[in-house]
């Protein structure tokens, strides 16, 4: 128990830094998984790309006599279309993991002062190296080394003196003072930089040390999975542990075989390989108690408690941090950089480890010890003879691949320059480093997507179609096939983006975002069947499955007979995404037979605190909604949101959705007003035109409609906005505003009523006596004149009662003189 529990002995305070480093390391390894699952993900997402269709329809019948009357209007449908973003920078991605290498950086500089005098002034010679990797004189935009010179000087200077002078100061206190210098450091460069961005600086620039530490760390750790089945076969002390670790071994290392071959294209069988990384991370917590065996007869160099043990977990937490940092930032050259260390060296070491250790301990099998405690007092070969043989084995499989690797690990090394170039919008620098990179390794997945983001933001979708071509040549991927399908379509190449996206779903089958692409274009091509076809199956393999449903939704109010569109709304889903809404409502709205969603409560829209509608799918549902509810449901802010400049693109159809609501349930001068001003501006135009017809079609319906008075309330306000033209009505309202002195308001009224509805006698005589009213002679003369040419026989009838209430005012006005 006290070999697998070390630490119990410890003093305090190693204890506790290596119980807080353990964590840390843990806090590095559940990172790194999530940005591994997360994959593509971490740079590139999927943005929703929207637009309106417009589907005319009827939005009310009058019958008025023998004649059946219409509402002519439009309902919106809002499609949608999956766009992969531009490559982004993941500056979360980046901050954790320099956080992390710094923290391991300062735990390993702690440990070294702890070394023998040979081994402490090597490691130094070597922080000194890494140091000088960082580029620090960048952060100051200059081209001197005074900044890593003092750095040096301030880390070496502090390590020495611990390592000349105070021994005796504990590993803990070591740490907190290399600590605190850092967390110094960190506010100089904070408020001190000529950069804008020098952590990101940072973070880049430390990638080639990042990489060669972890591949050093990888070679150390790379036979310990078999030394761990050694340890579980030899344990029990059982006479087939020679049999069971070999059958082990053997299995472990054949599946790495096959992911060696399968990383290099050699074989593509369809099974599962598994991840280099799951032996990365099996290997690292095996290695801790596999490090403490390794230097138990070497503490006159390194002693495990004060030195081995942080420096393991300083370069443990180094190199998940930088395979973290590869997936966070999407750097496939480095992500394989990676994954050839892991299978090279574990293939390479844990093959010679096994024949090392059969060497030596065969004897020691066929008699039942527990060889694990021993594997490190070889009897005929040395552990270093096994080492260079392992050297030599994957220096074989580089010359191989030409040295790829290699080429591949300097790629890596300038996307991330280029990452920090572009997030820092120096572009030109950014394109440089990512050629750079594509010099190195030209089909790597990272540069050639950057490039491609580049060029579509300088709109150039030519140059964007080639490096996303490119893109797609070794590590494919969905967004690479949308981006390089966008960039065609943009570009007016129709049928090559359909390819496109038709090549994508042979590689990606189950993607939904290419899937709902797809059928966007078999759409616009009148392709119905097809366009059915990849909607449903988007809906069920699209992450965001609301997305295709919507469309599909919006491609059945355009093309959808009755039948169909009654199916779909008797089988309504509990889909609140917005767009769906809106396409909902657009099915609702065209739908001619309304007794399957008459008796429906009508939803509440929850309108955006600031009342800016953020995307044309809250616009498309605002206005259907407005249209479909009819007389029904709440008055919606539709003026109020026209009159923000924020709003001013959608003005037109917000306000005409106002006019729908005030003739139904509001204030139907408005409507007639704005109907009319509308059909003055331009006579000529079609929309003019329209307006025109609407505004006949609303008053010829208004003009015939019979009113029951004792219905309304209130006459004088509630009568006048709901029946403005209606001869009774206004009659009464008339009479009522005159009672209550408000002579003013009556003759409005009265001008409006004439103003909309010509053709009737009835309200010219109350416009004429009411003109009267107010003092207007003239107009009411003029009334007469109009009168007299519209119904002559109602003229002749008003005639006696015109001049009499004319006598009248006129012998009022002589008495009050």
């Amino acid at each position: 128990m006290n070999s697998i529990q070390f630490w119990k002995n410890w003093q305090k305070a190693s204890r506790l830094l290596y119980f807080f480093s353990i964590s840390i390391l843990l806090f590095t390894v559940v990172a790194f998984i999530f940005f591994y699952f997360k994959g593509l993900e971490n740079v590139v997402h999927w943005n929703i790309l929207a637009e309106l269709g417009e589907v005319p329809f009827v939005l009310d019948y009058f019958d008025v006599g023998q004649e059946t009357l219409s509402f002519p209007s439009k309902t919106f449908t809002v499609t949608e279309q999956f766009l992969a973003s531009p490559m982004e920078i993941n500056l979360i991605g980046n901050y954790i993991f320099l956080s992390l290498f710094v923290f391991a950086f300062v735990l390993m500089l702690s440990a070294l002062s702890s070394l023998a005098r040979f081994w402490y002034l090597l490691s130094m010679g070597l922080v000194i190296l890494l140091l000088v990797t960082f580029n620090l004189e960048l952060l100051y935009n200059s081209s001197n080394r005074y900044f890593t010179m003092a750095l040096i000087v301030l880390y070496a200077g502090l390590s020495y003196f611990f390592h000349a002078f105070r021994p005796d100061i504990n590993i803990f206190k070591r740490f907190l003072s290399f600590f605190l210098i850092s967390i110094l450091l960190i506010f100089v460069i904070l408020y001190s930089t000529k950069v804008n961005t020098p952590f990101l600086l940072l973070a880049s620039y430390r990638t080639a040390g990042a990489m060669i530490l972890s591949v050093v760390f990888i070679f150390m750790i790379a036979y310990e999975i078999v030394q761990g089945f050694l340890v579980l076969t030899t344990s029990s002390k059982s006479p087939q542990a020679l049999k069971n670790f070999l059958l082990i071994s053997l299995i472990y290392l054949a599946n790495v075989l096959l992911v060696f071959l399968h990383n290099n294209k050699v074989i593509d069988w369809e099974m599962i390989y598994i991840s280099p990384f799951v032996l990365l991370i099996t290997s690292t917590f095996l290695g801790i108690w596999g490090f403490k065996k390794r230097l138990e007869g070497n503490k006159q160099i390194v002693d495990f408690e004060d030195a081995g043990s942080f420096i393991y977990l300083g370069l443990a937490i180094v190199t998940l941090a930088t395979c973290g940092q590869a997936f966070a930032t999407g750097n496939d050259p480095m992500i394989e950089v990676l994954e050839d260390a892991i299978t090279y060296t574990h293939l390479a070491m844990g093959l010679v480890f096994l024949i090392y250790v059969l060497v030596n301990f065969l004897p020691l099998f066929k008699q039942g010890f527990e060889v694990h405690k021993v594997v490190f007092k070889p009897i005929n070969l040395p552990i270093w003879t096994a080492r260079v043989l392992s050297i030599i084995i994957i220096a074989a499989l580089l010359v191989l691949k030409n040295f790829f690797t290699f080429q591949q690990a300097n790629a890596a090394y300038y996307n991330a320059l280029g990452d920090y170039y572009a997030f820092d919008k120096q572009y030109r620098v950014a394109e440089s480093e990512y050629q750079m990179a594509l010099a190195y390794e030209y089909r790597n997945h990272k540069s050639n997507y950057a490039l491609a983001s580049l060029a579509l933001w300088q709109n150039d979708n030519e140059r964007a179609a080639l490096y996303f071509k490119k893109a797609l040549a070794k590590n494919p991927s969905v967004f690479a096939y949308e981006g390089l399908s966008r960039s065609f379509y943009d570009g007016e190449h129709f049928f090559d983006a359909m390819f496109t996206l038709k090549e994508g779903l042979a590689k990606f089958p189950t993607s939904g975002e290419l899937q709902n692409n797809l059928a966007y274009l078999f759409n616009k091509s009148n392709v119905v069947d097809s366009t059915v076809l990849y909607y449903e199956m988007a809906v069920k393999n699209a992450r965001k499955s609301e997305v295709p449903a919507s469309n599909l939704l919006a491609f059945w109010a355009m093309n959808g007979k009755e039948q169909t569109i009654q199916e779909l709304l008797e089988k309504p889903e509990n889909i609140t995404y917005s767009s769906y809404q809106a396409n909902v409502l657009a099915l609702k709205n065209v739908l001619k037979n309304k007794k399957v969603i008459a008796s429906e409560e009508i939803t509440k829209i929850d309108l955006p605190k600031d009342s800016v509608l953020s995307n044309i799918a809250d616009f498309a549902r605002l206005y259907n909604q407005a249209l479909y509810q009819k007389a029904k449901g709440e008055i919606l802010p539709l003026r109020r949101l026209s009159e923000l400049d924020e709003n001013q693109a959608d003005i037109e159809d917000l306000l005409f959705a106002d006019i729908v609501q005030e003739y139904y349930k509001g204030d139907k001068v408005i409507t007639f007003q704005t109907l009319q001003a509308w059909s003055l501006g331009d006579s000529t135009d079609k929309k003019g035109k329209y307006y025109q017809l609407l505004l006949n079609t609303l008053l010829k319906k208004e003009a015939t409609e019979k009113v029951d008075i004792s219905s309304i309330k209130n006459i004088a306000v509630d009568g006048l906005k709901q029946h403005p033209v209606n001869e009774e009505v206004l009659t009464k309202a008339i009479e009522i505003l005159n009672q209550q002195k408000q002579e003013d308001k009556a003759y409005e009224a009265s001008l409006n009523a004439i103003a909309w509805r010509k053709d009737s006698p009835v309200l010219y005589q109350l416009y004429i006596l009411q003109a009267l009213k107010v003092g207007m002679k003239d107009y009411a003369v003029d009334g007469m004149k109009i009168l007299q040419k519209l119904s002559p026989t109602d003229y002749q009838r008003f005639l006696p009662t015109y001049q009499a209430k004319l006598a009248s005012i006129e012998k009022a006005s002589a008495g009050f003189q």
